[in-house]
């Protein structure tokens, strides 16, 4: 994995941000398969992804989801056991890392968050930190065969909270958690080196 690094010219910014103790979740946008391994190379603190089994079992994503410290959920199983996992991580005083889109975006723009990441926010009360990827589309997309050398650049934002809601108003609260996430990844891509 060491030579990853110099391979791809992998930068990380904003590390400061990444609090260094107590569990919490981990948000960045997805755009390659080399985002969980990026992510893992640049954080200070070790982080558990949730990825589908598919991915997994395949032969080269299946290594760097396994080196990128995922576990795998069947995305025909309930989201109950992939949620159950997920706290499992988060109460064992860890980092749980997730791509709220859901996927991978297919042209590197960002895609709509899903209310997942909310979800656990509610449940844990943990604090999110975002994170923006930028490069690993050109690095590895989906079209490509084999990775190419490209600098990828990693930027982590400052911890955001969310105050619990009132029990009537948990559906705007996943709506929100869910636009404030996805808006702080948006900016962190854009702001300039």
């Amino acid at each position: 994995m060491v030579t990853v690094k110099p391979y791809f010219r992998l930068r990380a910014e904003g590390v400061e941000n990444v609090p260094p103790g107590g569990p919490f979740i981990l948000a960045a946008n997805h755009v390659s398969y080399v985002d969980p391994l990026v992510l893992v190379l640049t954080c200070p603190r070790p982080i558990r992804f949730i990825m589908l089994r598919e991915f997994w079992e395949k032969p080269f994503i299946g290594w760097v989801c396994r080196k990128g410290g995922s576990f795998p959920v069947d995305p025909l199983g309930s989201a109950t056991g992939a949620l159950r996992q997920a706290m499992a991580v988060l109460h064992g005083d860890k980092v749980l890392g997730i791509f709220p889109e859901g996927g991978r975006s297919p042209d590197g723009r960002l895609l709509p968050g899903k209310a997942g990441v909310a979800l656990l926010v509610l449940k844990t009360g943990l604090p999110l930190v975002p994170a923006a990827i930028i490069g690993a589309d050109r690095a590895y997309s989906r079209n490509m065969l084999l990775p190419r050398p490209y600098r990828i650049t990693v930027r982590y934002g400052a911890p955001l909270t969310f105050p619990p809601p009132a029990a009537e108003k948990k559906r705007d609260f996943l709506a929100q958690t869910t636009e404030v996430t996805m808006k702080a990844i948006a900016d962190l891509h854009r702001s300039p080196p």
